[in-house]
C-alpha cells in the first residue's frame, strides 16, 4: 500500500477530480490524503453549477495541519490536478517542494488541467503560465491532452509523431499524452520517455463524458504506485478507461462501476521509432 497526496477539484455529484482520482486510487489499495482546490456542485457541463475555490491560505493550514500529525512523511506519490489561480499553483509547488523535502524518492504526477479543443484554455492564461512554469518542472510524470501538450511545448500536436517530439521538449521524464490523433479516425494515448514511446489507441468517440483525464491519470498513479512499469500501466490504464466509458455511454457523467468488476485485458501497446 503506497501513500498518496492528490490535489484537486471536489463535486458534490459525479465524477470528476478527487471524485474520480480517490476511489480509483483506493481501488488499488492505496491510502489517499485528498486536498480540494475547489468544491463545486457538480462539473461545469451540467447547466446549474455553484461552488467556490478553497482559499489558498486554509488550504496551507490543512497542509500543516497534516504535516503536524506526521502524515506527510512517507509518501510515495504526489498528483495535482485541477488548480484554478495562481495562488493554488504556487501552493501546490510549495506542497511538492516540502513533501520531496520529506521523501526524498517520492513521485510527482501533475495533471496539467489547461483547456482542450475546441474550446481553448479555461484557465486564465496567467494561472496556465504558472503551471508551465513553475510546476511541470517539478514533476516527474506529467498527463496533458493533445491541446494542453502543445500549449505548454509551444509546438503544433496533430499527430503522433508530433506529440512524440513536443513530449520530449517538456521537463518532466515521462509524459503521457492523451487524446491524440491516430490514423484511421482513432485516438492514441502516448506513454514518451527519452528514448522510448509507445501509445494504445481506441476508436473516437463523438463524445465522452467529463472526468475522463482525472480517471486515467489515477489509473496510471494507482498502478506506478504498486510499482507496475509505466507501460503495462498505460496498457491496463486504457482498457480500464474504456471500459468506463462504455459503461457511460451518452451521459456527461463517468461510469466508475467497472473499476469494482473483473480486470480488463490490457490494451496492446505500439511502439513509436525512436
Amino acid at each position: 500500500m503506497a501513500r498518496i497526496v492528490a490535489l484537486s477539484s471536489q463535486v458534490a455529484s459525479g465524477h470528476v477530480g478527487l471524485r474520480a482520482m480517490v476511489p480509483v486510487l483506493e481501488r488499488f489499495g492505496h491510502a489517499v490524503i485528498a486536498l480540494p482546490t475547489i468544491v463545486l456542485s457538480s462539473h461545469a457541463a451540467h447547466p446549474h453549477v455553484a461552488g467556490a475555490p478553497m482559499d489558498p491560505a486554509a488550504l496551507e493550514s490543512m497542509a500543516a495541519a497534516l504535516a503536524a500529525n506526521g502524515w506527510l512523511t512517507s509518501v510515495d506519490l504526489i498528483m495535482t490536478g485541477y488548480l484554478p489561480t495562481q495562488s493554488h499553483v504556487a501552493f501546490a509547488a510549495r506542497l511538492v517542494q516540502h513533501i520531496r523535502h520529506l521523501s526524498p524518492a517520492v513521485t510527482y504526477v501533475c495533471d496539467p488541467v489547461l483547456g482542450d479543443h475546441p474550446k481553448g484554455l479555461y484557465l486564465p492564461a496567467e494561472t496556465a503560465a504558472a503551471i508551465r512554469d513553475d510546476l511541470l518542472p517539478l514533476a516527474d510524470i506529467a498527463t496533458p491532452n493533445a491541446f494542453e501538450l502543445s500549449w505548454l511545448s509551444g509546438r503544433q500536436v496533430i499527430s503522433i509523431e508530433s506529440a512524440v517530439a513536443a513530449a520530449r521538449s517538456l521537463a518532466p521524464a515521462s509524459i503521457v499524452a492523451t487524446s491524440v490523433s491516430a490514423p484511421d479516425g482513432r485516438l492514441a494515448t502516448l506513454l514518451v520517455e527519452a528514448h522510448v514511446a509507445c501509445f494504445t489507441s481506441v476508436p473516437q468517440r463523438a463524445k465522452a463524458p467529463s472526468g475522463t483525464g482525472d480517471l486515467l491519470t489515477a489509473l496510471l498513479a494507482g498502478q506506478l504506485a504498486s510499482s507496475t512499469s509505466p507501460a503495462d500501466a498505460l496498457a491496463s490504464a486504457s482498457a480500464w478507461l474504456e471500459m468506463c466509458l462504455a459503461a457511460s455511454g451518452t451521459s456527461s457523467d463517468l461510469a466508475l462501476s467497472p473499476l469494482f468488476s473483473a480486470k480488463p485485458v490490457p490494451l496492446s501497446l505500439t511502439s513509436v521509432d525512436a
